[in-house]
């Protein structure tokens, strides 16, 4: 059996600085029609929201995902170029068509978890902090994380376990797909401890990129297969916007549609951990 789980991280729910780098970078490649693409889409204030996309895509299908909601708080610094794209680009949590979009996802069998911040990852106080934020609005506990940036620490997994969660997903690559140190399968980092780590095995960027993706993917499939390991798959809510990121949607379509051709297994991340730790952990 093929276990999959379809993940999102919601790094953003609209645009901010691309307003003006998208059509830019179109006219500086010579790209006219690019630009003109781009300027004309300028004021769409919907671009990045991504919600609608995913919902119609998943229920066509009858899949569930499970969405990582980022709760950044690293403060603008015009002097420090770094934190401009982490800063410009977040969203607040608490906004009210983002909550009401929440509780809907929530209502209605998809996952909620935390996407932790981008200094999370060493702090135990945010950590509890951005957790704390999210079960206000859904109004119960979650249990799942991943850190933004894919930021990890050997010491993150305790703090991540003393905070509360029970998986986390973090374990991954960032300029490739597969299996990061050769791990397959989940495995537990914590001694004496039933917190898992479901490792992340393809991100939408750098996915589409790749010439041979499709021949990629199948040799990720049969050894997952093998191993009896879990597919997770993380597109971000903003990447479905197919004129700034064109073919993304469609391949997030193929993926569901290939995997459900070899009748795999679709759970949320939740159910996965409560999959791996039958017989561990009563729930």
């Amino acid at each position: 059996m093929l276990n999959v789980c379809l993940t999102h991280d919601v790094d953003r729910i609209h645009k901010t600085y691309q307003y003006i780098t998208k059509p830019l970078r179109g006219l500086l490649k010579g790209n006219l029609k690019l630009f003109a693409k781009c300027f004309v889409h300028i004021f769409d204030k919907n671009a990045y929201w991504g919600f609608n996309h995913i919902y119609e895509i998943e229920t066509k299908y009858c899949v569930k995902s499970t969405f990582f909601f980022l709760n950044e708080s690293l403060p603008f610094n015009p002097f420090k170029p770094n934190t401009w794209k982490l800063s410009l680009g977040r969203y607040n949590i608490f906004n009210k068509k983002l909550v009401d979009i929440i509780r809907f996802f929530d209502k209605n069998g998809w996952e909620i978890a935390l996407h932790g911040s981008y200094r999370s990852y060493k702090s135990i106080k945010l950590l509890k902090k951005e957790k704390a934020d999210i079960e206000k609005i859904v109004c119960h506990s979650i249990h799942g994380v991943r850190q933004h940036y894919l930021n990890l620490t050997h010491e993150t997994w305790e703090m991540q376990s003393q905070a509360g969660f029970c998986y986390d997903s973090t374990w991954g690559l960032t300029d490739n797909i597969g299996f990061k140190n050769n791990q397959v399968t989940p495995f537990f980092p914590i001694s004496k401890n039933d917190f898992c780590v479901i490792p992340l095995t393809i991100m939408d960027y750098p996915f589409v990129t790749l010439k041979d993706k499709w021949a990629r993917f199948e040799e990720i499939l049969k050894k997952i297969e093998l191993e009896n390991g879990y597919l997770v798959i993380n597109f971000h809510n903003n990447n479905f916007y197919e004129l700034d990121f064109p073919d993304v949607k469609t391949n997030y379509i193929r993926i569901i549609e290939i995997l459900k051709q070899r009748n795999a297994k679709f759970m949320t991340m939740m159910d996965a951990y409560k999959e791996i730790t039958k017989g561990i952990k009563n729930f």
